[in-house]
């Protein structure tokens, strides 16, 4: 099978090699990739400034040190089910998504005991510590199965390869949204015009929030406002905090979500907050720097709430399926383009161009 490789001797080398397809086990189930989107964790690992080799292992005996395949965002079809696999729900054929988070599933564990997985300590996503979905096929292995990873797509589903490739993200969306509480008539204010950031608009609209996004690039704030969100606030010539007092009567926003890795962001947000607001720290922040300058006394006097959110688990990757099988929401305007896995380089730079004009780009081995 042809699969694309990261090699981590230096940043930005990729390169598409032929290898063994993967052998299907009694215990495993054979996938076909027929779609794996780029995520932002990839492109990190593509620059380098994510760190792959820490309690790294080879994915395959076989395919060597020093390099592995990447992407989780997956959606492929059943090739091959082992024989000591007895799901009735897999079925030769069938279009399934896979859940990235693979728990230790050891019963000292309280995240996996809890089915928690994306919490778990040793937790080993696909497309790190195994393979992913950067190659024409996927091995869903042994602990995975068991896990219960593998997601039909309804049959009578007419979504695309393409769109359904956004479940992964969307669950993550839900995941930070879970907390929020979010009502009906409430201000929900988005910092970061990604496609993160753009998804939790669109689900807080649908929940009948009023949403204001705020973004600096002016590239990104032009894609959004296609999005017909409520408001939006351009950052780079406008003070962030002002603008939505204004636009929230002075009241502050209901809820915040910090949908950018900008540590001024969060802090930022948190005075923009009303009473009783829910705050949601969904991006993560530089290692380098992570530590923020909060105001203690706005915690405390308006009684905010601060949430973190990471990755998703399965019942969250159920329901973005649902939402977009049902097309609840639309992906048409996230999805902008497609490369073939031999130009998995130029999408990869095409992602990490801020300026430029994607948002969600979806590879097709």
């Amino acid at each position: 099978m042809k699969a694309a490789f990261l090699y981590i001797d230096k940043a930005k080398h990729m390169g598409i090699e032929s290898v063994a397809k993967p052998v299907c086990g009694p215990n495993d189930v054979l996938v076909k990739v027929n779609t794996c989107a780029l995520c932002g964790t990839d492109g990190r690992m593509y620059e380098g400034t994510k760190d792959v080799t820490k309690g790294f292992v080879p994915q395959i005996k076989g395919y060597g040190e020093g390099k592995f395949i990447i992407g989780h965002e997956i959606v492929g079809t059943v090739e091959e089910i082992g024989s000591e696999v007895k799901n009735p729900a897999y079925k030769v054929g069938s279009r399934v998504i896979i859940v990235t988070s693979i728990g230790c599933r050891k019963n000292g564990c309280r995240a996996c005991r809890e089915g928690n997985y994306n919490m778990c300590k040793n937790n080993r996503p696909i497309g790190y510590y195994y393979p992913g979905g950067f190659a024409e096929y996927i091995l869903i292995q042994d602990a995975a199965v068991k896990q219960g990873v593998i997601i039909p797509v309804p049959e009578n589903s007419t979504v695309s390869d393409e769109h359904l490739a956004m479940v992964e993200p969307l669950s993550c969306v839900i995941n930070g949204q879970n907390y929020l509480n979010i009502k009906e008539g409430e201000y929900v204010t988005v910092v970061g015009a990604g496609p993160i950031g753009l998804m939790h608009g669109l689900l807080a609209k649908t929940k009948g929030a009023k949403v204001i996004l705020a973004e600096y690039s002016s590239a990104r704030l032009t894609t959004a406002k296609e999005f017909g969100f409520d408001h939006y606030i351009a950052t780079k010539d406008t003070d962030f905090v002002q603008a939505v007092l204004d636009l929230t009567h002075k009241e502050g926003t209901d809820v915040g979500i910090v949908a950018c890795s900008v540590n001024k962001v969060a802090e930022d947000l948190l005075i923009t907050m009303a009473m009783k607001g829910r705050l949601s720290f969904f991006a993560g922040f530089p290692k380098e720097n992570s530590i923020l300058k909060l105001d203690g006394n706005i915690i405390h006097y308006k009684e905010v709430s601060i949430y973190g959110a990471f990755a998703s688990n399965r019942a969250q990757f159920e329901e973005a399926l649902e939402l977009i099988v049902a097309k609840k929401l639309l992906m048409d305007r996230i999805v902008t383009h497609v490369f073939s896995l031999e130009k998995i380089a130029q999408a990869m730079e095409k992602m990490l161009d801020k300026e430029g004009d994607a948002l969600k780009i979806v590879i097709k081995p």
